[in-house]
């Protein structure tokens, strides 16, 4: 199985009145954030849920895409629960998000009720004094932004590799990211910088479950083959530290951290970055199965997942 390689990337074309759009757009965000943001922790809480099932149905926001991807993941399951796990996907996201509009003081007061009896954050130190760091990786699945406020909370060093997001809501994330004392690298220039973080005995985080386009290798994923990043695979081969996946579920009215070490072989016999991505990719599988509804459908995540490069 070969490594993808790059093709030319085409220029967005501006849409006419795009900008008039994307102001309209960015003012009923903020309204929407400052509501949020103000209401009661319940009441903020319930209307994320609300606006969740108000763009299931009958807003249809990327319903096709959403109940497709279900289908095609789950093509045993009848149709009626497939359609049922949208809406309570729906219903998900838009909680979560609800919680995260509600800034650093509402996130905090979450964070008294994550339950990490896996011992992650015991495993993560272990590895930063002994290794000199850790590569945790993540899918879009419970909730990766608390997750990753949680390990900040109990102390650990952790540098989180995102999406550059632009507009108010990227404002937004990062002003978020940074009160919560949270290191952030932009995948378009971190490759160096995570490298540095690594060194310098710092635990790296990355959510690399969406479809990539460079250094990526078509994987098996939910039954089809979906271009997967291997960056956490290389990272860890190359600073020689450990790699981990690690999500944050919603279990009931608290959160749960699952995780899981991925085995990356001994120095001399590591095996291929292919190969260890297989390996996270099997754990992210199995937390999706337990909680389909917590997964980001949203995405359209198998593009080109022939090998070929045609499209699905």
């Amino acid at each position: 199985m070969t490594e993808r390689v790059d093709r030319p990337r085409r220029k967005a074309r501006a849409r006419p009145g795009g900008a008039l759009v994307d102001g309209g757009v960015g003012a009923i965000a903020a309204g929407l954030h400052l509501a949020l943001r103000a209401a009661p922790e319940p009441v903020a809480l319930a209307a994320g849920r609300a606006l969740g099932r108000l763009s299931c149905a009958p807003l249809r926001v990327r319903r096709r895409v959403v109940e497709r991807q279900l289908a095609a993941s789950f093509p045993d399951a009848p149709p009626r629960w497939v359609r049922n796990t949208a809406r309570a996907c729906y219903r998900h996201f838009g909680q979560e998000v609800a919680l995260l509009m509600g800034g650093p003081p509402r996130i905090e007061r979450t964070l008294s009720r994550v339950v990490d009896e896996s011992g992650l954050g015991l495993r993560l130190r272990t590895a930063a004094a002994q290794r000199g760091g850790a590569v945790v990786v993540s899918g879009h699945l419970g909730n990766w932004e608390l997750g990753g406020a949680a390990m900040r909370a109990s102390g650990i060093h952790i540098t989180a590799v995102v999406q550059s997001q632009r507009g108010a809501f990227g404002r937004r994330l990062r002003n978020m990211r940074s009160a919560l004392g949270l290191e952030v690298l932009y995948r378009e220039t971190a490759a160096r910088g995570a490298l540095d973080a690594l060194r310098s005995g710092r635990i790296l985080a990355l959510v690399a479950d969406q479809h990539a386009r460079r250094g990526s290798a078509p994987i098996e994923f939910l039954g089809r083959p979906a271009w997967t990043s291997l960056g956490p695979a290389r990272l860890c081969l190359a600073a020689e530290v450990p790699l981990f996946f690690a999500a944050l579920v919603r279990d009931g009215s608290a959160y749960r951290i699952v995780h899981e070490e991925i085995d990356c072989g001994s120095t001399g016999a590591s095996p291929a970055p292919v190969e260890i991505t297989k390996r996270w990719v099997r754990v992210l599988e199995r937390q999706i199965e337990l909680r389909p509804e917590q997964y980001f459908w949203f995405h359209r995540r198998w593009k080109q997942v022939t090998e070929n490069g045609a499209d699905a």
